[in-house]
């Protein structure tokens, strides 16, 4: 017998066994080895890079458990956090607004006027819309140590992180409703909410893909995101009831600038669920699918494009 066992033995030995997916999602690490030439190690499902979600959910759901357990890690409160934080903004601009400026909000379905309510139903909103926007888009950055090493689809981590993000808007859309049900203002329409969100987290999400691939090759991008969000937010009425805005002001190009906002339709819409206790318009809701689907598909479509480039700008 030939010395080293014969061809047949040899290629046993030179055989790369490939992990099963369930493990390459719980023990990435274990998985940076890489080709013996020093190609990464390819993670992608049987069918392709764009293989259906459900392909790589375990993927997905490692990056969700892995940025909700790195939130609040090493935090004394841990996930009070998710309530004091809105809270403490809630206690800033109530008083700013309402005590400083005498902002008034309009009474909600009860009669009753409630401004860090009217503030707070607003908030749910807007911050599940900018959370999943700014964390699509830093999610490709931060991973790119780790896809230097071992390829995954780009974006599972962009799912991972809508989930996460999902999971914290969710505490925040539970208290609100319950606070609705003790001041007594809740009703079926309260329960339309919940597609509200979604079509804003899926307006938010269409646009994360398309930030994160500019923000990839542009730092800059994420700080002119930042300082557009701080704008955005003023240009949504959030802190304030629009008919505080006069009509015929500076020409009325304000009021018309605050109207065309596309986060006021979403905000207005979850204002009108829980708060007013009123069914959105036909409108309202085909504005909502019209903006959540074209950003989603557009984002997507920019994203895919340019995805396979990522490694190299990373």
């Amino acid at each position: 017998m030939a010395a080293g066992g014969g061809p047949r033995r040899r290629a046993r030995a030179n055989r790369r066994v490939v992990p099963r997916e369930p493990h390459l999602v719980a023990e990435p690490p274990a998985y940076l080895d890489g080709h013996p030439d020093g190609r990464p190690v390819s993670a992608v499902p049987p069918g392709g890079r764009f293989a259906p979600l459900r392909r790589y959910a375990p993927l997905v759901g490692y990056f969700a458990r892995r940025d909700l357990k790195a939130l609040y890690k090493r935090s004394v409160l841990g996930w009070t956090w998710s309530l004091l934080n809105p809270l403490s903004t809630i206690v800033v601009y109530s008083f700013v607004f309402s005590v400083v400026f005498r902002a008034q909000a309009p009474p909600t379905a009860s009669g009753s006027s409630n401004f860090a309510v009217f503030l707070f139903s607003g908030l749910v909103a807007w911050t599940f819309f900018s959370s999943l926007l700014t964390g699509s888009m830093g999610w490709m950055a931060a991973m790119g140590e780790l896809r230097r090493k071992v390829y995954f689809p780009p974006e599972a981590a962009i799912f991972g992180s809508a989930v996460a993000v999902a999971v914290q808007a969710s505490v925040e859309v539970a208290v609100l409703v319950v606070i609705m049900i003790v001041l007594g203002n809740a009703g079926v329409t309260t329960l339309l909410v919940v597609p509200v969100l979604l079509a804003a987290g899926v307006f938010g999400l269409g646009l994360g893909f398309a930030l994160a691939v500019l923000n990839t090759r542009f730092r800059d991008v994420q700080y002119l995101v930042g300082i557009g969000l701080q704008a955005l937010f003023f240009l949504t009425p959030i802190v304030y009831p629009i008919d505080i805005v006069p009509v015929d002001a500076w020409g009325g190009w304000p009021r018309r600038l605050i109207e065309a906002n596309p986060l006021n339709q979403f905000v207005s819409a979850t204002r009108e669920c829980v708060y007013l206790l009123e069914w959105p318009s036909a409108g309202r809701w085909l504005a909502l699918a019209a903006m959540s689907s074209s950003a989603l598909a557009l984002g997507w479509w920019y994203f895919s494009r340019r995805s396979m480039a990522l490694s190299e700008e990373m």
